[in-house]
Parts: C-alpha cells; sequence; structure tokens
C-alpha cells in the first residue's frame, strides 16, 4: 500500500500520506509527524479512495459526517 490515512496527534485533523516515507509535517499546524509511530486509520494505492475517505474522516471528525455522506450521495 503506497497511500494512508493519518490523524495529526496535536490538531486532530486527518491527512493524507504516502507511506513511503518515514515523516510528514501537518499542513494545519506544523508539527513533524512520525510515521511508525502513529495509527495509519487506512492504506490504498489509488489516490481517488484516499481522497474519499480522508473526506470521510475529517467530516466525522468535525462532526459533520451525515452532511458530507448526503452531499456525496448525488
Amino acid at each position: 500500500m503506497k497511500y494512508g490515512v493519518i490523524v495529526c496527534t496535536k490538531c486532530k485533523k486527518a491527512k493524507g500520506v504516502d507511506l513511503s516515507f518515514k515523516t510528514t509535517k501537518c499542513i494545519r499546524c506544523n508539527k513533524v509527524i512520525k510515521l511508525d509511530k502513529v495509527r495509519i486509520l487506512y492504506k490504498t494505492n489509488s489516490e481517488q479512495k484516499l481522497r474519499s475517505y480522508l473526506g470521510l474522516v475529517n467530516a466525522d471528525l468535525d462532526g459533520k459526517l451525515e452532511e458530507f455522506r448526503k452531499t456525496t450521495q448525488k
């Protein structure tokens, strides 16, 4: 699997990452995250599936999961 979804340990925002790297930087709070130290919520080889799952996780974290599902079902 090449891509994954993680949640920043500082600001709690979900982020898509390339799993071939050892670290990533949160675009929201600038925290450097070691990928071997965080839970990877989802793994895939498809960028499209990564984006879909990332949207789902962020909507859930923001408390807008039902609204997200309604807009994506159209």
